[in-house]
């Protein structure tokens, strides 16, 4: 079974990625009911006549209003829908009972090819995640900068962020997964703020405990698997007849399973925000898959959908300083720090 997490201008993102499993899912034995779309929005700001192809799980039906007002009060609306993502896994599995294989990923995901490698790592697995990156980083200096970007992350950012995305992590049902969902959503209701000085960073960067704490946890280093934003550099895209395919340093060519488009399309959304995407898209094949993408978003209902802001998490969303900007931030904060570190006579 699928689940997935989106606000209302999120929908579209999340229909196309529901009808991506469909496709690639062997399993699938409708086009609707192996789906689960959980709505983290006002479900009256959707517009007059709008009918979902599938089925939708209200936040607002699961919390309480004080506490819903409370979260959405203190996060952005990004950090509210993640501070909600165990919440509402936990309750998927708790209204299907039957459904034992259970796949989260976030709206910018899509399949691209047969899905049923999953489903046989969750045939021995109670939780599997999936990296940011599936090679070691090569040795030697640090990644060239263009201005104030980067082709790829460093490990000093992936200990901000975390070692695992959770925009794409699948369950199987056990008294150990329901554990771990009890455990993740304990850390991410208060703590689901973007403080890196704090060690905070959505609800991901818990999961690196995951492998530690929990028994029968796979980690899938497959380059097939994940494709995104932070791992461009690293692979190299191939459409061919039988579709599409991930050619990885030094490694046999691999399907591509699914992509995370997050980041591609919008160079404010994520936590990659100051990678060379210019230099990125002209990799093999990335401008082509994003065409592609672009394709499985086509709706008459699209504008409409997008065009609604989201109903929670009031707190602004961070500015993202790039060029001009950001360099006289740095320098003003390199001033600063001169400043406290140097003894300066006092005044009488």
């Amino acid at each position: 079974m699928l689940l997935t997490l989106c606000t209302i201008h999120q929908l579209p993102q999340a229909f196309a990625l529901a009808s991506s499993f469909c496709r690639y899912n062997p399993a699938s034995n409708t086009t609707t009911h192996d789906i689960l779309i959980g709505l983290a929005d006002n479900p009256d700001n959707l517009p007059n006549g709008f009918v979902s192809p599938y089925p939708l799980l209200f936040l607002r039906d699961m919390l309480p209003t004080s506490q819903l007002t409370t979260l959405s009060d203190q996060y952005t609306p990004v950090e509210f829908v993640a501070a909600c993502k165990p919440l509402f896994i936990a309750e998927a599995l708790r209204r299907y009972p039957l459904v034992n294989q259970f796949v989260y990923a976030d709206p910018n995901v899509l399949f691209l090819s047969n899905i049923t490698p999953v489903w046989l790592v969750l045939s021995s697995a109670n939780i599997l995640l999936t990296p940011h990156l599936t090679g070691s980083p090569a040795t030697g200096p640090a990644p060239a900068k263009t201005g104030s970007t980067t082709l790829r992350p460093t490990e000093s950012h992936l200990q901000n962020v975390g070692l695992y995305s959770s925009d794409f992590i699948a369950f199987r049902r056990s008294d150990e997964t329901q554990r771990m969902l009890a455990w993740w959503q304990d850390r991410v209701t208060n703590r689901t703020f973007i403080n890196f000085c704090a060690g905070l960073c959505l609800d991901q960067i818990w999961l690196m405990h995951v492998p530690v704490f929990f028994r029968e946890v796979v980690v899938v280093n497959n380059p097939g698997w994940h494709v995104a934003l932070w791992n461009l550099f690293e692979r190299q895209l191939q459409q061919t007849e039988t579709g599409w395919h991930v050619h990885d340093t030094g490694e046999a060519a691999q399907p591509l399973l699914f992509i995370n488009t997050k980041g591609l399309l919008n160079a404010d959304e994520g936590l990659f925000t100051q990678l060379d995407q210019p230099a990125i898209r002209q990799r093999s094949g990335v401008n082509l898959l994003i065409q592609h993408y672009r394709s499985t978003l086509a709706s008459r209902q699209m504008n409409l959908l997008t065009a609604v802001a989201p109903a929670y998490g009031t707190q602004p969303l961070p500015i993202i300083l790039r060029g001009w900007r950001q360099r006289v931030v740095q320098s003003m904060r390199a001033a600063t720090s001169f400043i406290d570190r140097v003894p300066l006579p006092s005044v009488p």
